[in-house]
Formats: C-alpha cells, sequence, structure tokens
C-alpha cells in the first residue's frame, strides 16, 4: 500500500485527505472521520513517536503581558504540579515509559517555555484519582476538564480551548439511532467520573450504565457485545478503534453533548487561572493548527474495503457536503460555486434513492394485496367448484331417472311404474331437483365475487396514472376495504360513516395507497378483537377522512417521529418505516393535511384533509 499527499483536496482548512492506492489496480478515497471542528490528516501512527513542536524557524514567539505580582509569583512556584489523563489519545496519553504526549502536552510545553516553569505530571492510573488529587489541591491545574457547576466548586476554570463532539459507538450489526432515548433499558459503557458519565445519569435515567476506568476498557466491552454502546468522544474513540483493530465497531449515533475542555486550576490560586488564560489566549492560530495537524492521526495499515461502501452513502454524502458547505462560506466564490456543484450531484443521487425506496415500498403493498386477494379469490372458487360438483351429480341422476323413463315408454309400459320411483328413491332425485337451483345460485355469486375483486384491483392499479382525475373518496376507502378485507373479517368490526361526497380532482390511485397504508397500520395494532372507525365528511369547501381505531396506541415520544422515513415502531423484518412518510408525501401532494392523535392503550386516529378542488 502507498500513501499518497493530495495538495488541498480538502473538507475544511487544513484537512488533508489521503489516498489508499491498491499496487495492482485500485484507488479508492478513505474517509475515515468527518471531524467538523478541528482539522486532522490520516497517517500512520508511527510518526507519533513524541511531542515536540516547533514554529517554522523552530523558536515559538509569544507576547504575554504579565504584571509585576504574576511574574514574582511564577518565580516563587517554578514547579507546577499537572494532572493529565493518561489514556485519552492522541489528545494525551502516557507511553511505556511514562511519558506525557499528546496535542494538550504540546499546549502545554509551549506555556511551559513560554512562563519559564516546570510542569511536574502526575502518574495516577485513572481520570478519577486525578481528580480526587486536584480538588484535595494535591495538583495544581488539570489539563483537560469540562467545567460544570458541581466542579466549579472546587476548581477554576480557563475559558475552553477545545471542544470536541460525542458520539455514540456500537457494532455495525446495531442500527442507527436517532436519540439517546432509544438506549432505555440498555447496558451502555461511559468513563467513569467523565462529563458524559454525570449527563447520561442526570439526562437518560433508564439507560443502565456501566462505567469503566477508559476508553480502551469501554471499547472492549462493546467488541465482546458485553455492552449495547459505548459513549466518548469522537476523535479519541475512533483513534483507539483502529489502535485496538476493532474493524466491526463504527459510530451509530450523535449526542447533544461536547467535551468543552478547559484547563482546572486549583481553587486558592487565582493568580495561576489568569496567567494561563493570558498563555493560552497568546498561542497563535497556526502554532494550534500545527499542534491539530500533528496529533488528530489514525493508523492506516490495512485498508478494508467493506467500509468504503458503509460510509459513502447518499445520507452520508450530503452530510459531508452540508459540513463543508457551512465551513467554507467564508471562502472565495470559486470554492463555494464547486461546493454547490457538489450538492446538487448529492441531492439528485438522494432524489434517485427516495425513487426506489418508493416504489419498493409500493411493492409491499403490492404483496400485502395480492395475498389478500387469493385468499378472497379462493373462497368464491371453491363455491364454483363445489358448484360445478354438485350439478354433475345431479345431471347425472336426472338423466339415469329420465333413461328410466325412456326405458319404460319403449317397452310399452311392461315394468310397474313403481320401479322408477324406487330408482329416484335411491338416487334423491327429488333432492337434487330441489338443490340444483340453490347450488346455480352459489356459483353464480362466486363468479359476481371474482369479478367484483376484479373490478377494485383494476380500479385500485390507478396509482400509475401521473394526472389528475375525478374520482369519489368514498370509493376508494370501500376498494381498500374490499382488498385488505382477509386480513380483519374474522376479529375486526368496521364501522363505516361514509357521508356523501362531492367528486374531486386528485390521484385517486394514490390517495387509495395512503387508505390501504393507514388501515393495514390500523389492523395491525389491535391484537385479539377490536373496532375500526371510518368516516368521511364534507365541510368548508375541505373532504375530511377520519380512520380510528381501537389499538395499543402510540407511546407520546414516537409520535412526533412517525412519518419520518425509515421510523418504524414495528420489528425489523416487518416494516420498512416508509408507508406513512410515502403517506404524508402524497397528502402534501394534494396540498392536504395529516394529523395523528393517539393514546397508549386506546387507540390512534389519523386525520386527513383535502382541499375540494374539481379542476
Amino acid at each position: 500500500m502507498y500513501l499518497v499527499h493530495p495538495e488541498r483536496l480538502t473538507i475544511r482548512t487544513n484537512i488533508p485527505i489521503h489516498i489508499m492506492q491498491n499496487k495492482d489496480k485500485y484507488i479508492i478515497i478513505c474517509i475515515h472521520i468527518l471531524f467538523f471542528i478541528y482539522p486532522f490528516k490520516i497517517v500512520s501512527t508511527e510518526k507519533l513517536t513524541d511531542g515536540t513542536l516547533t514554529s517554522e524557524n523552530n523558536t515559538p514567539h509569544f507576547n504575554i503581558e504579565l504584571t509585576e505580582e504574576e511574574k514574582n509569583w511564577l518565580k516563587q512556584h517554578p514547579v507546577i504540579k499537572v494532572g493529565s489523563d493518561p489514556n485519552w489519545a492522541p489528545f494525551e496519553f502516557r507511553d511505556k515509559k511514562g511519558n506525557f504526549h499528546g496535542m494538550i502536552i504540546d499546549y502545554l510545553k509551549i506555556i511551559e517555555k513560554n512562563l519559564h516553569v516546570e510542569f511536574d505530571f502526575a502518574q495516577d492510573e485513572t481520570w478519577e484519582e486525578m481528580f480526587i488529587k486536584a480538588k484535595n489541591k494535591d495538583l495544581d491545574i488539570i489539563s483537560n476538564i469540562t467545567q460544570t457547576p458541581e466542579r466549579s466548586e472546587s476548581l477554576n476554570f480557563t475559558t475552553p480551548y477545545i471542544q470536541l463532539p460525542v458520539s455514540v459507538f456500537a457494532m455495525d450489526d446495531k442500527a442507527y439511532i436517532q436519540n439517546l432515548s432509544e438506549l432505555k433499558g440498555k447496558k451502555v459503557a461511559v468513563v467513569s467520573s467523565y462529563i458524559t458519565h454525570e449527563n447520561l445519569k442526570k439526562d437518560y435515567p433508564e439507560i443502565i450504565i456501566v462505567p469503566v476506568k477508559n476508553i480502551q476498557e469501554g471499547l472492549k466491552k462493546v467488541h465482546k457485545k458485553n455492552v449495547e454502546a459505548f459513549v466518548g468522544g469522537m476523535v479519541t474513540a475512533t483513534y483507539y478503534i483502529y489502535e485496538k483493530g476493532y474493524k466491526s465497531i463504527r459510530i451509530i449515533g450523535e449526542t447533544p453533548y461536547q467535551f468543552r475542555l478547559s484547563m482546572g486550576v486549583r481553587k486558592d490560586w487565582t493568580i495561576l487561572l489568569n496567567i494561563l488564560q493570558k498563555s493560552i489566549d497568546s498561542i497563535s492560530e497556526s502554532e494550534k493548527n500545527n499542534i491539530y495537524n500533528n496529533w488528530i492521526a489514525l493508523k492506516t495499515k490495512k485498508f478494508d474495503y467493506s467500509i468504503l461502501w458503509k460510509i459513502i452513502t447518499p445520507l452520508l454524502l450530503i452530510l459531508v457536503i452540508t459540513i463543508y458547505w457551512n465551513r467554507k462560506l467564508s471562502v472565495e466564490i470559486q470554492k463555494r460555486k464547486k461546493a454547490q456543484n457538489e450538492l446538487n450531484k448529492a441531492f439528485k443521487k438522494l432524489k434517485e434513492t427516495q425513487t426506489h425506496l418508493v416504489q419498493t415500498e409500493k411493492m409491499a403493498s403490492v404483496g400485502l394485496l395480492t395475498a389478500g386477494i387469493a385468499h378472497e379469490i379462493k373462497n368464491p372458487l371453491n363455491f364454483i367448484t363445489l358448484g360445478a360438483m354438485g350439478i354433475t351429480d345431479a345431471v347425472e341422476t336426472i338423466i339415469a331417472v329420465a333413461d328410466k323413463y325412456e326405458e319404460y315408454l319403449s317397452e310399452g309400459a311392461k315394468k310397474d311404474i313403481a320401479e322408477i320411483e324406487k330408482l329416484k328413491k335411491e338416487l334423491d332425485y327429488n333432492y337434487f331437483k330441489k338443490e340444483s337451483p340453490i347450488i346455480l345460485k352459489h356459483m353464480q355469486e362466486g363468479v359476481d365475487r371474482i369479478n367484483e375483486i376484479t373490478q377494485s384491483l383494476n380500479s385500485f392499479s390507478r396509482i400509475s396514472n401521473n394526472e389528475k382525475t375525478l374520482a369519489d373518496i368514498n370509493e376508494g376507502i370501500e376498494l381498500s376495504l374490499i382488498l385488505l378485507k382477509n386480513q380483519y373479517k374474522y376479529d375486526i368490526e368496521i364501522i363505516k360513516n361514509l357521508n356523501k361526497l362531492p367528486k374531486i380532482k386528485c390521484f385517486p390511485g394514490k390517495l387509495n395507497q395512503v387508505f390501504v397504508n393507514i388501515i393495514a397500520n390500523a389492523i395491525q395494532s389491535i391484537d385479539d378483537t377490536g373496532t375500526i372507525w371510518i368516516s368521511t365528511t364534507y365541510e368548508n369547501n375541505m373532504v375530511k377522512i377520519s380512520i380510528r381505531d381501537s389499538g395499543c396506541g402510540i407511546e407520546a415520544d414516537k409520535l412526533k417521529k412517525i412519518f419520518d422515513s425509515f421510523y418504524t415502531t414495528k420489528p425489523v423484518d416487518q416494516g420498512t418505516g416508509l408507508g406513512l412518510a410515502i403517506s404524508k408525501n402524497i397528502i402534501d401532494e394534494h396540498n392536504g393535511n395529516i394529523e395523528v392523535k393517539s393514546q397508549v392503550g386506546i387507540g390512534t386516529e389519523f386525520i386527513i384533509t383535502i382541499p375540494f378542488i374539481t379542476s
């Protein structure tokens, strides 16, 4: 493998992206992380041997104005005890020899040289132990810490100098989550005493929190499937994922949290807080970028081709281009035009994907209807089959009796008429004579039923019609009920109150699809027996359709998401999460409105309103 360094192939200023090139024939763009706050580059961690950092002329330049009191204080305190997290690469970590390295350590080295002091790093094993020492004033500074009201009782804080997003990590067979509340009742690992630990306990008490001593332990528990997920800093966790070779772990969701890293100073040393703040403020943007570019890095020893296909999807591409666009608004016009072109391509691809998904959902509906139609046709076919058999027996009986009469007549009434009566009794002649009209009637009913189903299917199949036509909404509801009859006819009562409606200009096939989606959901929400109420009214130049069920209902926190694409409350193998999203799009296409009301244990009601249009 080769590492190729393209010039200015960037997502954000100073964020070069490397390209992995196979010796034989493949060139693949490998995007490992898209970190939207700080620049980074993808290089081998073999280069991260120390944290020595110099400016372009190897001599850092600083201009800090200290008061005489501050200068005297520094002379009296030439050694300052510092607590740094030993397991938080690439920001700060301790190597096998016990020496600290990392991006934050580089900040401290610059400050150390600038203030002419020596930072003495504590050698505690965990961040939690380090924080306890700081509270007891056994340490003077904590190099990275997020300010909270509780911590402010023991420490003073500089302004945040690094901000890091917090993400959710899990095995790649887990579905993407929209909100942390989806982890309710599940085991989630988080580093003990980190701000994320405190936030999760406070904001999501229903999550089963599993404290771990460091990020490596948390990721290990995810890899061994001892926990459902790990919540931690995106960059640091991703670093250790590649460091440990956990190829099956990926980001499955974002959180509302961030690590807003400050330096924490012991409460009684306010003068040191002011000195550190001045030192941090004096570090130039070029020095900061130099630090970021030297430490935000990943190991890329072996390229996993499966990662490419998992990353390069339309939705992620939209996210990448959107981030790119937001971060480039202040850049020259030419780059904005280039970003816009990329954005247009991404939207086009997303539209193609959406069209494919809509077609997939329609095919699923057709499959559902086909199953119902097959069952419905089976019953009238049974009528016809049994009727044909009955008529066959009846005709044979009649023929036998008639033949006997002919024989009697041809022999000149040599035999007694009693023999014919005996034969009629043995063959149930009188029964078949009576039942034949009934059998024929049943056969006709079966034929009529097949004809009704066929006509219903033909009417429903107008989905592909791209032009609006005048249609009766009540007729569409009746057609939908016919096609879904197999699913509800035994256990569910349908109560209809379909008032007379004027015909409206619409896409009748698409509206039928909406009715089928909502009625099918209502049927599936009822476990055993129940009722579905369907009503239509016309008032204020609007057609109103109400579909209400006595099913299980929908929880309030899920109710506002039901029209989102891919969101479903059904098991993975029983729903695509597209039915209601497509239904809403269809109603929007008619300039109408769809709303839902639901109570758990009582039921759900969908209310659709469509404006009355005749031309």
